[in-house]
């Protein structure tokens, strides 16, 4: 019951916050405010509120802390969870962006290859980035109010920066294979982990009948815009993480094949037969 009142009372007093800020910037924007008496409602209002939900979060934070909440946990609690999943996708998003930079891929540590998935796979978001770049160019030209066309140009930024990490994510997160263990990834999310032993046979199989994720039957396909080439095909079944979106929204399924999209399928096959592989330019990143 506490907890149940003191969550209430911190997301009011979020709300009354963010609030009470679009609201100054609002009607400093289009000039109901001047800016002088914007700064004294910042200054006087959003502060003092900022400071107090500022206080109330450190103290709910360190509150979960001592119930055993994990971190991850504690942020769905704060936040809520598609809020929480949110902030999660984009801090993920610019760290991808940072590993892309400097060239290096996730979960990477001696001994282990990654197996990359992109290929065929980026016309559709290097089509939405293009389309970004160009919005951001007509708005900055055509939109003739200095406030409203700078935060467009803002938003538009910003969504070009999310863009940027969705097809940075996919690069620096490939499938992960060493001598014992085989990482399924898409993007962020692990899909699952396999021991090599759990593998029966690895097949370069071309398969044309699906190009979005799915199970059917007892296969999970992860397929590119021609659909999969390689076939996992396993000793037994194993329980795989569906991709989804928002986490708490991702399901499990049970299969006995896997049927992938990669880049070098043949490269995959000679791996398993104890023939390494590893893309140039990129080192591992712990």
């Amino acid at each position: 019951m506490i907890a149940r009142t003191a969550r209430r009372i911190h997301g009011v007093a979020v709300a009354i916050t963010v609030l009470v800020a679009a609201v100054n910037a609002t009607l400093a924007a289009i000039g109901i405010l001047s800016p002088g008496a914007a700064f004294v409602l910042w200054l006087g209002v959003e502060i003092p509120l900022g400071i107090v939900v500022g206080v109330m979060t450190v103290q709910r934070i360190r509150s979960l802390r001592r119930e055993g909440f994990g971190w991850t946990a504690t942020l769905d609690e704060i936040a809520g969870k598609i809020t929480a999943d949110l902030i999660r996708f984009e801090a993920r998003g610019y760290r991808a962006i940072w590993q892309f930079v400097r060239r290096r891929y996730d979960g990477g540590e001696p001994g282990v290859v990654p197996v990359g998935y992109t290929k065929g796979t980026m016309g559709i978001p290097m089509a939405f980035l293009v389309a970004c770049v160009i919005e951001a160019v007509v708005v900055h030209v055509l939109v003739p109010w200095p406030a409203v066309r700078n935060v467009l140009l803002v938003l538009s930024i910003w969504g070009l920066i999310q863009i940027l990490g969705i097809l940075a994510g996919r690069i620096t997160h490939p499938h992960l294979l060493t001598d014992t263990r085989l990482t399924i990834r898409a993007g962020h999310q692990v899909i699952v982990q396999l021991d090599r032993g759990d593998v029966e046979r690895v097949l370069e199989r071309r398969r044309w009948e699906y190009t979005s994720q799915i199970v059917d039957d007892d296969a999970l396909y992860l397929p590119g815009p021609d659909g999969t080439c390689l076939d996992l095909v396993l000793r037994e079944a194993v329980d795989v993480t569906l991709p989804a979106f928002f986490e708490h929204k991702r399901t499990t399924a049970s299969v006995s094949r896997l049927s992938l999209q990669v880049d070098d399928p043949e490269a995959v096959v000679a791996h398993f037969s104890a023939v390494g592989l590893r893309p140039k330019g990129f080192s591992a990143e712990a």
